[in-house]
């Protein structure tokens, strides 16, 4: 397990990012989670994780052939909570260094390095 100092992320906390399979692993990057803080500073309001870490053996991640960008700790699904924040984050994703966005219709999935995906080029999907 990695150990990260979730003292420089005032706005996040490791319980946030345990993977849900219930084995607690929270094994972000911390680049990844910096790009997050400065999202949410320049946001200035909360943001509400929905899925960070995902083990090998978190359901989503068994069903892959190969692990995505949330298994290694450099993915974030966060919820919406209006138009305006969606509005602000699919503008500003790049901008904070992110590479990928998937919208859904109450959260957005982030991520900065997944590892089967052409990180030269920006990536965008809708669930």
């Amino acid at each position: 397990m990695k150990t990260l100092d979730w003292s420089l992320y005032p706005n996040f906390s490791r319980s946030e990012f345990e993977c849900k399979c219930g084995c607690r692993s929270a094994d972000m990057d911390p680049d990844f989670m910096w790009k997050l803080q400065e999202l949410r500073d320049d946001l200035k309001q909360p943001v509400k994780i929905t899925s960070g870490f995902r083990c090998e053996n978190h359901p989503a991640e068994k069903k892959k052939k190969r692990g995505g960008a949330h298994s290694i700790g450099h993915a974030a699904d966060i919820r919406i909570s209006s138009a305006r924040q969606l509005g602000k984050i699919l503008v500003g994703f790049e901008g904070w260094g992110f590479k990928a966005v998937g919208v859904d219709k109450d959260f957005v999935h982030l991520d900065d390095k997944h590892p089967y995906l052409d990180r030269s080029k920006l990536v965008a999907w809708g669930y």
